[in-house]
């Protein structure tokens, strides 16, 4: 299955969920009944015995079904109200720390240069990592309701005891999560099952009030102490039913998705020692959490984080399975690691090791291939091809944008980027700058702007990608205050560029703290000619082409979108209307996103080249539909080139 098809298969398994939660609700409920049932049947005379028909004309047949109800469902709002944020909600619950992206630790700036790589090479948004200081164990997961905020956690134990090859590995495999639309699947199952979970939470309560509460019986009152109590047991008792509901819908969601991630990871690395490596080292040290929402979170770790008695609960295949499916011959594998173990690494061999790895400039020949094919399945020339587009940064750019608060940062950078859209400075736009800032930071974005030439223009979105997680960071006033200042700057000379909008579009995707999933409820392209229209007329113009083959081209390509002709727009760009398109198109199903991605690459392809101007469009573009777009390969072929000069 491609990129597409695996959007489609993760619309129809929320749609399975909802059916499990339901299912599971139904049979609580039963069971709660049930036990209401025979409780007052036990207190009835022989003479009047209380039957089924009784129990549904009780007033506590309404008060167990209602609250079971009313008790699950505001557990499970609860928690998502608490999720809403996103993946940084979830680090915050199992209480990790976010790693800066100017960090100076050895073994973190090692993980966040393979995060960066993986990210470029997939194009994908950078996401934050953290780290849980307090877990030993060998794990990972990522977690958010959209790319844009999605968080990779990984333990101190997966940072301190995995190589860079095996932390690819883990890397890899999270990333098909995030392809996939898993990790929305995962945060919204931890919602549905807080509620069913919250029933055993509320018998436990029940009973040590009982028992701690000073609550004293007698005649009068003793039965209805016994009664409460019994109540307390069973709603005790249903929480473990609950619990065993959790992990039956958790085990029926992940373990077919963990085995299609371990092989999209191999896949996308052409390697399998990675991964393999890491389910070994797992293997021998484990991967239990001691975090207190290890259970909660148990379906999006790389490996079981939690104690089962029964492997048929087990939201993840058991380890050696895992290893056999990626590594046949995995044992000789792991006695070579065994013996690695036991010699201690030098400093040198660790600090070769931080470094991005000189493999990425052995790609030498990339070649062009299908766009389509590449979305959500990065390749090894892929990542080689993002340590190249990396490397290809001046140092001071680097520094940049990984900085937060130091003489350069991130919010310098992108303003030299927009500054130096034309390949000329913007006096208007410095001194806009130099009024909201100061004269200092003026200086600095222009210092900034001289490092980025006409010759870096292919390097501006690799630029842009490694600047988000330190713009991230910046406080929610901060960030608007940025935002109003690159809008406001933009509109300087009252006309939006491609690049300006692509700037903009990507930053505000990224950094808006307002979430709102696609709805993916157009099903069909008859609602939506007009959108087509615009961005399709929008990106044959970007192709530099003459006015005959533009239009040859576009009257090609729209064809099998609308019924009635739709002509040309003009050339002029209207990033208004062209943003609202994206908005609407963006509700399309996964299959129909498909037609229109290919008939944009087709475009962007017309002349067997892809220019930067287009391939900048494109990943706007993309980024606004939620599908991935790795760097054209050609790219990392020029950064070479340069090099060689």
């Amino acid at each position: 299955m491609d990129f597409f098809e695996h959007q489609e298969v993760a619309r129809k398994k929320t749609r399975l969920l909802v059916f499990y939660f339901l299912m599971a609700v139904v049979l609580i409920v039963a069971a709660l009944n049930f036990i209401g049932f025979m409780l007052i049947r036990t207190q009835t005379s022989p003479e009047m015995p209380f039957s089924i028909t009784d129990w549904f004309q009780h007033s506590w047949f309404y008060a167990v079904t209602f609250g079971t109800l009313l008790l699950i469902l505001l557990g499970s709002l609860f928690r998502w109200f608490q999720l809403s944020a996103g993946g940084k909600a979830v680090a915050s619950m199992v209480k990790a720390r976010e790693v800066l992206p100017d960090t100076n630790d050895l073994l973190e700036r090692r993980l966040l240069n393979v995060v960066e790589e993986m990210s470029i090479a997939s194009g994908t948004s950078v996401p934050t990592v953290y780290v849980m200081d307090e877990e030993e164990s060998i794990n990972a997961f990522v977690a958010g309701l959209e790319t844009s905020d999605t968080v990779l956690v990984v333990t101190k134990g997966a940072l301190q005891n995995l190589t860079r090859q095996e932390l690819q590995g883990v890397v890899a495999h999270e990333y098909s999560h995030i392809f996939n639309s898993d990790m929305r699947i995962n945060v919204r199952l931890i919602a549905i099952l807080a509620g069913i979970l919250l029933l055993g939470q509320a018998g436990y309560f029940v009973m040590r009030f009982i028992r701690y509460g000073n609550i004293r019986s007698n005649k009068e009152s003793g039965g209805a102490v016994v009664a409460v109590f019994v109540i307390g047991m069973s709603l005790f008792i249903i929480g473990y039913i609950g619990l065993f509901f959790g992990r039956l819908i958790k085990s029926a969601i992940s373990r077919q998705r963990e085995y299609l991630a371990d092989a999209s990871a191999v896949q996308y690395a052409r390697d399998n020692e990675g991964l393999a490596g890491a389910f070994i080292k797992i293997k021998q040290q484990g991967s239990l959490l001691q975090n207190s929402h290890a259970e909660e979170t148990s379906h999006m770790c790389i490996s079981e984080p939690i104690k089962l008695n029964l492997d048929s609960l087990a939201s993840h295949p058991p380890i050696e399975k895992r290893l056999t499916a990626i590594m046949p011959g995995w044992r000789n594998l792991a006695k070579r690691i065994e013996e690695e173990r036991l010699r201690k690494m030098s400093q040198e061999q660790q600090h070769e090791d931080i470094e991005l790895e000189p493999e990425n400039k052995q790609a030498a020949d990339f070649g062009f291939g299908a766009i389509i094919d590449t979305i959500g399945q990065p390749t090894t020339l892929h990542q080689h091809a993002a340590g190249a587009l990396l490397l290809g940064l001046p140092e001071i750019i680097r520094q940049a944008a990984r900085s937060q608060n130091s003489s350069y940062n991130a919010t310098h950078l992108v303003l030299a980027l927009l500054l130096s859209d034309d390949h000329q400075v913007s006096e208007p736009v410095l001194e806009l700058i130099a009024n909201k800032t100061s004269q200092q930071e003026a200086d600095q974005v222009l210092e900034l702007a001289q490092h980025i030439t006409k010759d870096k223009r292919h390097l501006r979105l690799t630029m842009l990608d490694i600047s988000i997680p330190s713009l991230k960071r910046l406080g929610a006033k901060e960030r608007k205050e940025f935002l109003s200042l690159l809008r406001e700057a933009i509109h300087l000379d009252s006309h939006i560029s491609e690049f300006e909008y692509v700037l903009y579009a990507i930053l505000q995707k990224n950094l808006s703290d307002i979430k709102q999933p696609p709805s993916n409820s157009i099903k069909s392209f008859n609602g939506v000619a007009n959108e087509i229209q615009v961005i399709l007329s929008a990106t044959v113009h970007s192709t530099g082409q003459s006015d005959e083959e533009k239009q040859e081209l576009y009257t090609k390509l729209i064809k099998p979108f609308v019924k009635e002709t739709a002509p040309l727009i003009e050339k002029t760009f209207d990033a208004e209307s062209f943003h609202q398109a994206l908005k609407r198109l963006n509700q399309l199903t996964p299959m129909l996103k498909k037609p229109l991605i290919q008939a944009l690459e087709d475009a962007v392809s017309y002349d067997g080249k892809v220019h930067p101007q287009e391939i900048e469009l494109l990943r706007a573009i993309a980024e606004c539909l939620n599908c991935p777009i790795p760097p054209t390969l050609e790219q990392a072929q020029q950064e070479l080139a340069e090099e060689k000069k």
